[in-house]
């Protein structure tokens, strides 16, 4: 009588169990479907800016095998980002969900420095063997991106609310952005030589990253942290005569962004 009293109670809580691993659950429930979402952000970004000037062979008579030389410089800073996105939830499983979402955003602030060049004023300034000093920064403007989302919905910690999870995150951007660079080597007269180069650019950054999701399973909060990378570049001259000198100008920037948004479930399930 005692073992087939065991017997119904390892039955029970084995059903229980399974119950608990494999039925359809709340979460996917209210939370599986559309939803959309606003989010504001702080992007601690470090930038390098790489300037090589070259001239083909034979070109100049100093240099009959052609020149090349480079400078660099790097600056922090940060960009400010408001963005918002609509995406779709997708259960995998009872707590483990696939999303993906377009994301579109706009950004303000720069990253801005100095670079001191090759050129230190104590002869000629002849391009050919200068990088001339300057500043230069580089905007974001805005761009739009898609993301995808590897979520799962933790068992414990219900002080976070019905609609809690934890995801990782991965997606790829199209953004404009635009750089701006100045030379002034100091010159005085015919050896002056300055002016300053604004151009807009394309980039496609990719990012990766993680964020926690607590509230209720309709409105929740997002908080998310990502790392991405993008560069750009310009070139100016084929270096095939004098006058053009072969200018190549490269920007190189790495990002690591901390956010806070606000997301709005519309379920799927009446």
């Amino acid at each position: 009588m005692m073992q087939s009293h065991r017997q119904h109670r390892l039955f029970f809580f084995l059903l229980a169990t399974s119950w608990a691993v494999f039925a359809p659950s709340a979460w996917a429930n209210d939370t599986e479907g559309l939803f959309a979402g606003v989010r504001f952000g702080h992007e601690l970004a470090e930038a390098e800016f790489v300037k090589n000037v070259r001239y083909n062979t034979g070109v100049l008579p100093s240099y009959p095998d052609g020149s090349e030389v480079a400078g660099s410089d790097r600056a922090r800073d940060g960009f400010n980002a408001f963005s918002a996105n609509l995406g779709y939830r997708v259960f995998l499983s009872d707590r483990a969900y696939l999303s993906g979402e377009l994301e579109g955003a706009v950004y303000s602030n720069a990253v801005q420095g100095f670079m001191e060049g090759t050129y230190t004023g104590h002869e000629r300034p002849i391009p050919a063997e200068h990088v001339f000093p300057g500043a230069w920064k580089v905007n974001k403007n805005h761009s739009l991106g898609f993301n995808a989302r590897l979520g799962y919905v933790p068992q414990g910690f219900a002080f976070l609310g019905e609609g809690r999870s934890v995801y990782l995150i991965s997606g790829v951007q199209w953004l404009d952005a635009t750089f701006e660079v100045a030379i002034d080597n100091f010159g005085v007269g015919e050896e002056a030589i300055r002016g300053v180069t604004r151009k807009k650019r394309d980039a496609t950054p990719w990012l990766i990253g993680g964020g926690l999701e607590f509230g209720s399973s309709k409105n929740r909060v997002d908080v998310r942290i990502q790392y991405s990378s993008w560069s750009m570049d310009r070139v100016s001259g084929d270096g095939a005569t004098a006058k053009t000198a072969y200018v190549l100008s490269t920007f190189d920037v790495d990002e690591v962004g901390i956010s806070v948004g606000y997301t709005r479930s519309f379920s799927l399930v009446m």
